[in-house]
Parts: C-alpha cells; structure tokens; sequence
C-alpha cells in the first residue's frame, strides 16, 4: 500500500492547485496590462504637451510655419517703438490649449 500512496503522492498538481494559479496568473496579466495602459496614456500626454509647446514657440516667430492638420492658433501682433509682440494661443486636436507671447524688438533697441 505504500508503493501506491508514494504514486499518488507524485503524480502532479491537484486541480484546486492549477485553479489558484490560473487565478493568480489571470489577475497579474490584468494588472500589469491597466498598467502599461496607463503608463501609454501618460506618454502620449505628455508628447502632446511638448508639441503644444513647439507649435507655440513657433508661431510667436515673425513669419510662423503653417501649423498640421488639425492644430489651431489664434495670433495677436502689436508693435509699439519698434518693437513687435507677438501673442499666440495653440489648440491642439484633443481640445488642450497653450499661450505663450513673445517680444521682438530690433537690436539697436
């Protein structure tokens, strides 16, 4: 009898045993995807804002570059004693929004 017992001893994984561990693996695939997720989320926003802010330094220079499809600038240029400012405010296409203004003035001033 104990020959049969040292079998059944050695044969595997019990079912309760595979369940817990396909549970365990179950929740840590799930976890570690809202994970990367969110971490992809925060990339991209992050991106956007550094183009947010490219496009804006651009568009304050006195002859700006056209701006990609779906970027939006509204533009105000004052010039006082010579000097021009330039006031811009850029969207971007998802709605986020970045002012910058910027003062030239020629360099004998």
């Amino acid at each position: 009898m104990s020959a049969s017992r040292r079998a059944v001893s050695q044969a595997g994984f019990s079912l309760p045993e595979v369940l817990v561990a396909m549970v365990l693996f179950i929740m840590v695939t799930v976890s570690l995807s809202g994970f990367y997720r969110s971490l992809a989320m925060g990339f991209q926003s992050q991106w956007q804002a550094r183009q947010l802010w490219r496009f804006a330094s651009q568009q304050t220079e006195i002859a700006p570059p056209a701006l990609p499809q779906g970027w939006k600038a509204t533009r105000l240029q004052t010039s006082s004693a010579g000097c021009v400012s330039i006031s811009v405010i850029v969207t971007s296409p998802t709605g986020r929004q970045g002012q910058l203004a910027r003062l030239h003035c020629p360099s004998g001033q």
